[in-house]
């Protein structure tokens, strides 16, 4: 080999040396590119907050009963509390609870589609009179307000009526029988009543400005009319009073004494669960979940992906090392053959 073509050839693996040290440079820092994106998919994965299920311990609550000898009654809220009373006794609570009472109340009907008829009096004198259904209804102005005895049912009436006059004292039946009372007796003669089914005796108006009376339902079918009656009914009233409790080790109310009352009452104690919170929990646990599952298996894709390209850049590398190693021996060889020919030319001259 001729020292131009030496010297070209050397020129030539040199520069292709060179190519493949840069490629193996864009490489390397492709594969860092990489690292730097597979490093942040790893911080993404290790700043997620892993759901957790929800305890049922979360949505129970510790409820106290007592029982006052007629029914047992539900202690909704305990507070600490301290009061002395004036006659030196220390309270440390102050309980609210539900007691179930029986109250003698006025209750109102709202009858649809009632069959209301008025049945207009005859000419023999007989007055005219309303009809529900196939019930006769009486006008309270006939009862016989002056019968004081045993089975006078006006007492009993004049009861009821002033019940339904406090609990409902807007209606035309409570005007009415407030008018009454005043001095108007002939204020009696717009309240009717019957007993129904279920034996109460339920008092309407005969008319009213509200529409809801017998007249008005008479005159329209479609119309709904009121009626009331007097009953007593079973309601649960919240009461608040200071307490004397007693606490186990374990911090649970087991006795309880009442302000003004000597009677200590044993707490029975009960957990109750909150099932409606409980299950809106675990389905917004169970969404969490998913979601949460799904950027795992995202990040793990992309991971994979990155990995690929790792792999395949790496065996690139390889190669371009198997490649530079060739150029490296042969270019030795071709160095050789110049330092030759170099030294076979001073020689020539030299001699």
């Amino acid at each position: 080999m001729g020292m131009a073509a030496s010297q070209a050839r050397w020129i030539s693996l040199a520069a292709r040396k060179s190519n493949v040290e840069y490629e193996g440079q864009q490489i390397n820092q492709a594969r860092l590119a990489l690292s730097n994106q597979s490093a942040e998919l790893w911080n993404q994965l290790y700043q997620m907050d892993v759901p957790s299920p929800p305890s049922t311990t979360d949505f129970s609550t510790t409820e106290y009963t007592f029982s006052d000898g007629d029914a047992d009654q539900a202690i909704t809220s305990i507070r600490s509390a301290d009061y002395t009373d004036a006659d030196g006794v220390h309270y440390n609570s102050y309980v609210t609870y539900s007691q179930k009472v029986n109250e003698y109340k006025g209750i109102r009907n709202t009858n649809s589609n009632p069959q209301v008829q008025y049945v207009a009096g005859t000419e023999e004198g007989e007055a005219g009179y309303y009809m529900i259904g196939t019930k006769k209804v009486s006008c309270l102005n006939t009862v016989d307000r002056e019968d004081n005895s045993a089975d006078s049912v006006w007492p009993s009436y004049e009861t009821e009526l002033d019940q339904i006059a406090v609990d409902w004292p807007d209606s035309q039946l409570a005007k009415d029988w407030a008018n009454y009372k005043a001095g108007d007796t002939t204020a009696l003669d717009n309240i009717f009543f019957w007993t129904d089914s279920s034996g109460n005796v339920n008092f309407a108006s005969g008319t009213s400005t509200t529409g809801d009376s017998l007249a008005s339902c008479a005159a329209d079918p479609s119309a709904s009319l009121h009626s009331y009656y007097a009953d007593t009914q079973e309601t649960t009233k919240e009461v608040s009073k200071y307490a004397l409790i007693d606490y186990d080790a374990d911090g649970r109310a087991t006795a309880m004494q009442l302000e003004g009352s000597s009677a200590v009452y044993t707490l029975e104690t009960s957990t109750k669960t909150d099932e409606n919170a409980y299950n809106d929990a675990m389905n917004k646990y169970y969404y969490e979940q998913a979601l949460y599952d799904k950027k795992v298996q995202d990040i793990n894709a992309k991971t994979e992906q990155i990995q690929t390209e790792d792999r395949t850049l790496e065996l690139r590398l390889k190669q371009l090392d198997t490649e530079q190693n060739a150029l490296q021996t042969e270019m030795d060889a071709v160095k050789k053959v110049i330092s030759k020919n170099v030294e076979s030319t001073f020689k020539t001259f030299g001699e």
